[in-house]
């Protein structure tokens, strides 16, 4: 909430991360009506990560009074209907555009296409995907959304992450869950050299996904990721055209 205000405040158009760990319901109403107080319109829901992914010590992991999905619906009631959870009317109903996460390589593409349907169903706009390195499974996952009659009713983002060193490559391949990295990509890394040749390739590798992306039917854009890399961000989009 704080980063998004700062980001509007700057003349940026925030996507406000609204994640249901550490969080019961009242605390998402009133964070998402916080947010709408302050002008932030775009709110991405998640789950956010087991708190034993992060450092310790680690907060108690009992908080998750709801999941990814059901914020999206709570969030869409309060717009369209202009009521909390518990009924009550709001005398100045939000105006969201709503989104929620998908990962199309979590698990085969069916399951994760009716994942992605119940999020749409709820109410989500937009969806940002997990990072996409192999374009080939990206595909069946668009297909498997294709054949749920998916494609056209929400906003696609697939998500770039630009590969900074091979040791990035090679723990994203082997230890972050939902990310698929061919072997090649991570091969090319791993024979690039030095640091500086080690970025270079990782950001050949992106603009070849980005390359993919561009002509690639039945999504709206992408959502670039550039962890601990966010100076290569203008790069990118200039590189591969993006800001035409």
């Amino acid at each position: 909430l704080a980063s998004s205000k700062i980001c509007l405040d700057a003349g940026f158009e925030p996507v406000m991360q609204l994640q249901a760990r550490d969080r019961s319901r009242v605390a998402l109403e009133s964070d998402a009506i916080g947010a709408a107080g302050l002008g932030i319109r775009n709110i991405l829901c998640l789950s956010g990560d087991h708190q034993r992914s992060g450092p310790g010590p680690v907060a108690k992991p009992d908080q998750f009074d709801m999941d990814a999905i059901q914020p999206v619906w709570m969030l869409r009631r309060m717009r369209d209907e202009g009521r909390y959870l518990d009924g009550r009317a709001i005398k100045s109903p939000p105006r969201f555009f709503l989104g929620a996460a998908a990962s199309p390589f979590g698990a085969r593409s069916p399951f994760e296409a009716i994942r992605a349907e119940k999020k749409i169903n709820a109410g989500a706009q937009f969806i940002q995907t997990q990072p996409v390195f192999d374009h080939a499974r990206f595909l069946e996952w668009l297909e498997a959304l294709d054949k749920r009659n998916l494609l056209g009713k929400v906003y696609l983002l697939p998500g770039l992450i630009p590969l900074k060193s091979a040791r990035a490559a090679q723990f994203m391949a082997a230890d972050v869950a939902g990310v698929s990295i061919p072997d090649d990509f991570v091969k090319r890394m791993t024979d690039a050299g030095d640091k500086e040749a080690q970025e270079e390739t990782g950001v050949e590798i992106a603009l070849e996904i980005l390359e993919k992306l561009k002509t690639t039917e039945g999504i709206n854009g992408v959502h670039i990721m550039a962890v601990h890399w966010e100076a290569i961000i203008p790069r990118l989009v200039e590189e591969a055209g993006l800001g035409d």
